[in-house]
């Protein structure tokens, strides 16, 4: 599993990879290719910014969700030994 999102430029229409942890609303960053200031903001209409901000807060939420678990099943394994 990667922490990068794939991102569709709205002006030149190429892809390219963020970050997960970095996209959030109001972040912004320039496409590689065509240079163009692309801001994330949840209400845009279009859905080239909308989609990589939700799978991007979709990938933090299982992210979190895996370290609350692996931290549940190590105390689990410290209370009941199986050895």
């Amino acid at each position: 599993m990667t922490d990068r999102i794939r991102i569709l430029c709205s002006n030149c229409k190429k892809p390219f990879t963020e970050r997960a942890q970095r996209l959030r609303d109001g972040y912004q960053m320039q496409c590689p290719q065509c240079m163009k200031l692309i801001t994330f903001d949840s209400s845009s209409e279009d859905a080239n910014i909308r989609r990589p901000l939700k799978a991007a807060r979709d990938f933090r939420i299982a992210a979190e969700t895996a370290i609350v678990l692996a931290g549940m099943a190590a105390q689990a394994a410290k209370r009941d030994p199986q050895f």
